[in-house]
């Protein structure tokens, strides 16, 4: 017998678990508790600390694993942890399956064997109904006409230009969760997304919505817009709730936006934006929650309506 998970269990999982060590770490947990998260001895992750996270991240992209899909994995697992092992496993589980289909792991399963040389059975498994997906990229689609026919995002317009992510129910990595290409831009006076929306196409919302989704389920969308001066108070008057982040530090990464976002939904699931204030080299960002994309767009054509009736009393 070959099955493809002895491929996980003495190449993969060491890999993972070494990286998943480092990244709890930074997050200020302690050998202990990182012990009882992997499920292994505190001597194991002293040795996982002992090397540096670099050696187990191009371990794992020498074995076929893009870095996106490592990345995301990862803060998948991270954003978990919180919610105990049945949920960091289901994490690892829906991504395994993924490496299985997307082929990832056939070029090191036929080197292991190379009887298998032919062998195509892990590309048919089904991890997704292809009808879900494109109802998704349909919805997409949608809500960027109607960004088109609303101007009055412009005043929300970040530097970083707009997105919309949608993930699929039970989305666990990257290729689960669908944006536009390139982001949606300004052209003139008018707001037009650079490409058709696709599944991978956004690390930074994909993120945040691996994680919100754990949070609340119903928050399968999101969209990113610039926070700016009196947004909190036309949210406010559009009928929404927000919850705003005031992180400690102004040095911060976008992991660590990430990271926060999916805190504050923790605090509060059922709001609808949260304000993110930035950092050095970070753009102030509000994200607006919803369960598909044309409901998003609404709430965010209602609070820039608000906010442009501010600005003309």
């Amino acid at each position: 017998m070959r099955p493809p998970e002895e491929v996980l269990l003495r190449f993969l999982l060491p890999n993972i678990r070494g990286l998943l060590a480092h990244a709890l770490r930074e997050r200020g947990y302690s050998q202990p508790r990182i012990a009882n998260i992997l499920g292994v001895s505190q001597a194991a992750v002293s040795g996982y600390l002992s090397r540096g996270s670099s050696n187990y991240f191009e371990r794992l992209k020498g074995f076929g694993i893009p870095e996106e899909e490592i990345g995301m994995l990862i803060g998948s697992l991270v954003s978990a942890t919180s919610e105990g092992p049945p949920q960091v496993t289901q994490v690892l589980h829906m991504a395994w399956r993924r490496m299985l289909s997307s082929g990832y792991i056939c070029r090191l399963h036929r080197r292991l064997y190379p009887e298998l040389q032919d062998c195509e059975i892990c590309l048919s498994i089904e991890t997704k109904l292809p009808l879900e997906r494109e109802k998704i990229l349909e919805g997409l689609r949608l809500a960027a006409e109607a960004l088109e026919r609303s101007p009055e995002l412009l005043i929300l317009y970040p530097e970083v230009s707009i997105n919309i992510a949608m993930a699929i129910e039970n989305a666990s990595s990257l290729n689960d969760v669908a944006a536009f290409p390139g982001r949606i831009v300004r052209v003139g006076g008018k707001i037009v997304p650079v490409s058709k929306p696709a599944f991978g196409a956004s690390r930074h919302l994909a993120s945040i919505l691996l994680g919100a989704i754990r949070v609340e389920p119903r928050l399968r969308c999101v969209m990113n817009l610039k926070l700016v001066k009196g947004v909190e108070e036309a949210i406010k008057e559009a009928g929404f709730s927000a919850i705003s982040i005031e992180p400690i530090n102004r040095v911060r990464s976008e992991d660590d936006v990430v990271f926060d976002v999916i805190e504050a939904l923790k605090r509060r699931p059922d709001v609808d934006v949260v304000l993110d204030q930035g950092g050095v080299g970070l753009e102030p960002a509000i994200y607006i929650f919803g369960t598909t994309p044309m409901e998003v767009v609404n709430k965010a054509i209602s609070i820039a309506r608000k906010l442009s009736s501010h600005r003309s009393r």
